[in-house]
């Protein structure tokens, strides 16, 4: 659900790969390293379904070495169509849900939209934040296609 102060940005990517391989790697806590790096992504809370320790209601923890200041928890999780999560235990952040959306061009191509939405605590730092945040996921994003076709 958006909040009315909150900002947004779409970073939208295409790959070269059915929407099941492309799901697949984004549904992995581990995966998000490639994409952020030299972020490190660790799950610390495995979700109930022990089927898919990195769905609904697992946490990460993203940042540096032993700093890892950022958690997120996954919210919501539709095979081959959506994963979003949220922000959680964090001071700075008033608001930040993040929502990967899948779409089938055709049985080899997916269409990949990952939104943000985002509102600090610290005056004007939604913009700021926002702005970095994508451009390093679109980085992240575009060498993530690259190294799957």
């Amino acid at each position: 659900m958006t909040k009315k102060t909150s900002k947004m940005i779409a970073i939208e990517q295409k790959f070269n790969r059915p929407v099941a391989e492309v799901f697949e790697v984004l549904s992995k806590h581990a995966s998000y390293n490639r994409i952020f790096k030299p972020i490190q992504v660790v799950r610390i809370k495995d979700a109930t379904d022990p089927q898919r320790p990195d769905g609904v209601g697992s946490v990460r923890k993203m940042g540096f070495g032993l700093v890892k200041p950022i958690q997120e928890q996954i919210t919501k999780l539709v095979p081959n169509e959506l994963i979003e999560y949220k922000i959680i235990k964090n001071p700075l952040v008033r608001h930040h849900l993040g929502r990967l959306t899948f779409t089938t061009i055709d049985e080899n191509t997916t269409q990949l939209v990952y939104s943000i939405e985002f509102d600090g605590r610290i005056p004007f730092s939604s913009r700021i934040v926002l702005s970095q945040l994508k451009l390093a996921v679109g980085r992240g994003m575009a060498g993530l296609a690259k190294s799957m076709q």
